[in-house]
């Protein structure tokens, strides 16, 4: 028979106390030995009789050993496991609202940054602001010498602006704010931005954004004062400006679906950093009336045969303005001819199909770029200008400007290779 003091090990053998516990009496020793002995039936019958005891649960997890879970493994009860599981969830919950909050609150933000960064559409300007603006139209006008490609240089609402006049269209639509915000939805970096417009009486007054320092492209081509000086002094900005217009151009006949009727040296813009070329006029040829007879005969950029504007006298247009950039020279000019007294009128196109038949391109290039470009682009640009200023069979300006960006991206490559390298040093002392 075991000693009441004995111990249980865990491979449930009964192992006897040290012998000094065993002969050692403990109060209570009486009531242990009184107390029945337990066994397998008796153990079941009293677990069932405290579980008839036990009160039906309500919901509230019981505080007994038998519920408690502290360990590694899983809960016996699992009820701290769905606690645990719910509180998971939500803070699932909470972090999915919060994400979803804070990605509309970033879209609105966007959205009113894109909202901003939008253009003003063209506004519609009372004639006392403009003549308040030119000091009564008195100021001194910019551009060329005709009234169409003149503007003032003025600010308008706190913006630089080129305000041209023009003749209004008769029988043309009412120019409004539905027909100005139809205008200003198509925008394109080679074209300049209309900023409003003003009917007065017969006339039609458009005003264009003008960046700072910026000058026609015939003022930056010819010097009145200085006729040795042009701000085009490299052939790279040449043929920048000839693919920005030719740009510019193709997305007003392919993409805003209409034609320009005004291109020319004056209505090219050309400005700081990188001299780009804009082109204003847009609009005018769906508000002001075409130039008269007198100014078209005389335009050396006016289609012959042509009045109205066109997609192709806008091509027409561009091959005379092409042959002026690589030239220099005016687009039409008087000579004095020995031989018969007179004056004669001597055309660009004339002496650039005299140059390419004889070849002599690099003679006809203006002089002032020295020898500084390279003379199959030249020539290629030459021939693109001609077959532009054709009296038939002119190509889409699509076509155009496909080939004058190419010989701009390779004139690029060109002076690359050209620049003097730069890590390099020089010794001067002796070995």
């Amino acid at each position: 028979m075991l000693c009441p003091g004995a111990v249980a090990t865990r491979s449930r053998t009964w192992s006897p106390s040290p012998p000094a516990a065993m002969c050692k009496p403990r109060a209570g020793s009486d009531a242990l030995a009184s107390r029945p002995a337990v066994t397998p039936s008796s153990r079941r019958s009293s677990s069932s009789a405290s579980a008839k005891r036990r009160p039906a649960a309500t919901g509230v997890s019981s505080s007994s050993p038998s519920t408690s879970y502290s360990g590694a493994g899983p809960s016996p009860s699992g009820a701290g496991t769905a606690t645990g599981t719910g509180t998971a969830s939500a803070q699932r919950r909470g972090a999915t609202s919060s994400s979803s909050s804070s990605s509309a609150s970033s879209g609105r933000t966007s959205l009113a940054a894109a909202r901003a960064a939008l253009p003003d559409p063209p506004v519609l300007y009372p004639f006392q602001e403009l003549a308040a603006a030119t000091n009564s139209f008195l100021a001194k006008r910019a551009g060329g010498a005709s009234s169409s490609s003149a503007y003032w240089r003025c600010s308008l609402r706190g913006r630089d602006a080129a305000l041209f006049q023009l003749q209004r269209r008769p029988g043309a639509a009412a120019v409004d704010a539905a027909a100005l915000a139809r205008i200003g939805r198509y925008h394109h970096t080679s074209l300049a931005r209309l900023l409003g417009a003003c009917p007065a009486g017969a006339h039609l007054y458009l005003a264009y954004e003008l960046p700072p320092g910026a000058a026609t492209l015939a003022a930056c081509l010819r010097s009145p004062r200085n006729p040795s000086f042009t701000a085009l002094r490299t052939w790279v900005s040449r043929v920048q400006v000839a693919a920005d217009v030719a740009q510019g151009l193709e997305y007003v006949h392919h993409h805003a679906g209409a034609v320009h009727g005004r291109v020319s040296a004056s209505a090219v813009i050309v400005s700081d950093p990188g001299l780009r070329a804009r082109l204003t006029h847009f609009g005018a040829a769906e508000f002001g009336a075409p130039a008269d007879a007198r100014e078209v005969g005389d335009s050396p950029y006016a289609a012959p045969g042509t009045s109205e504007p066109s997609r192709e006298a806008d091509v027409y247009a561009f091959g005379v303005l092409l042959l002026e950039l690589l030239s220099g020279e005016e687009p039409a000019r008087y000579r004095f001819d020995r031989g018969t007294k007179e004056f004669q009128r001597v055309s660009v196109l004339e002496t650039a199909a005299a140059a390419a038949v004889e070849g002599g391109v690099r003679n006809w290039v203006d002089r002032r770029l020295g020898d500084s470009f390279p003379v199959s682009a030249a020539e290629r640009l030459v021939e693109v200008a001609l077959r532009c200023a054709a009296r038939e069979d002119r190509p889409d300006m699509t076509w155009v400007a496909g080939k004058v960006s190419k010989v701009y991206l390779e004139s690029r490559v060109w002076q690359q290779k050209l620049q003097v390298p730069t890590e390099f040093s020089v010794s001067v002392a002796p070995r």
